[in-house]
């Protein structure tokens, strides 16, 4: 079955050059997370527009599918770090907002934190998830 690649109040943008340039930023994102070391599925990326100005992104609960918006893109570095990772949790772990967390934010902060800082705080996310998954292998067991 196809995955629907859409999103409530987000309009997709047509594939072009910018577009590419746009979800290219985005990927490298996901590919810096390989290189540190943490396997992650296959993330589908879409760049687009959200109705509500202020939304950066959008992620699918446990579905592997993000939307970015070019303002995520347009903040620097930090910004998209944060607004991609921040996504990744909700889409691939099926974790929601927190109030407490700094990555995790239904609004995102003023990033204060460095690319390195919010990696670090995604893989406790990552660990968390994967031992929740090795605690459930073995109650099967």
């Amino acid at each position: 079955m196809r995955k629907n690649k859409t999103t409530k109040n987000f309009t997709n943008f047509k594939m072009n050059d910018e577009v590419y340039k746009q979800r290219r930023q985005v990927i490298n994102v996901i590919y810096d997370l390989k290189n540190h070391g943490i396997n992650i599925p296959r993330i589908d990326v879409r760049i687009g527009e959200d109705k509500k100005e202020y939304v950066l992104g959008k992620g699918r609960l446990n579905d592997n599918i993000i939307w970015i918006t070019p303002k995520a893109l347009n903040k620097g570095e930090n910004y998209l770090y944060h607004t991609v990772l921040h996504e990744l949790v909700h889409t691939i772990f099926g974790y929601g907002h927190s109030r407490t967390c700094h990555l995790m934010k239904a609004y995102q902060p003023e990033v204060v934190f460095t690319k390195e800082k919010l990696i670090d705080i995604f893989k406790r996310y990552y660990n968390l998830y994967n031992n929740k998954k090795i605690n459930k292998q073995m109650e099967v067991a």
